[in-house]
């Protein structure tokens, strides 16, 4: 067998990222706004899962000011995460997850929506119902942002 031919069972990883995805209900940055605007929602926790220097080149993830305050913008990098969230975990958020154990909602962002699908499907896999990802990560978040200020239709865009 060549190093080249998978061996029996193997996947490669857009096949994976597809089986990840199958099991999602991705949300574009519009319907996450929507969702975040709308008062009858219960907390949404946005968890970015890029490392600290992708985060330091590419901006810090953030809401926009008129979002209510129970919907937070977490930073936990993707080494830790399932343990943050598992609500079985001792290490989990207890001040988030305790609150709503597995209906915690937990929409996951990296920079363009590839690594999310596959943080989400594994909180998926730890009984979070609601965990899903945001399609085109961080950056098509910011991009609505920034588009909808110039438009007058959100805050300002942040640094």
């Amino acid at each position: 067998m060549s190093i080249h031919t998978p061996p029996a069972g193997a996947q490669s990883i857009a096949q994976i990222l597809e089986e990840a995805r199958s099991h999602l209900q991705r949300i574009s940055a519009a319907e996450l706004l929507r969702e975040l605007q709308d008062d009858e929602q219960p907390p949404t926790y946005v968890v970015d899962i890029r490392p600290a220097a992708q985060r330091a080149r590419e901006g810090e993830a953030y809401l926009p000011e008129e979002i209510d305050g129970r919907h937070k913008i977490l930073v936990i990098e993707r080494n830790v995460l399932e343990w943050r969230f598992d609500p079985q975990a001792d290490s989990r958020l207890k001040d988030i997850v305790d609150a709503r154990g597995y209906d915690t909602r937990v929409v996951i962002g990296c920079s363009e929506g590839y690594t999310s699908s596959l943080a989400a499907r594994e909180l998926q896999r730890l009984g979070l119902q609601f965990a899903t990802d945001l399609e085109g990560g961080f950056s098509a978040w910011r991009a609505l942002l920034e588009a909808g200020a110039n438009e007058g239709e959100s805050s300002t865009p942040r640094p």
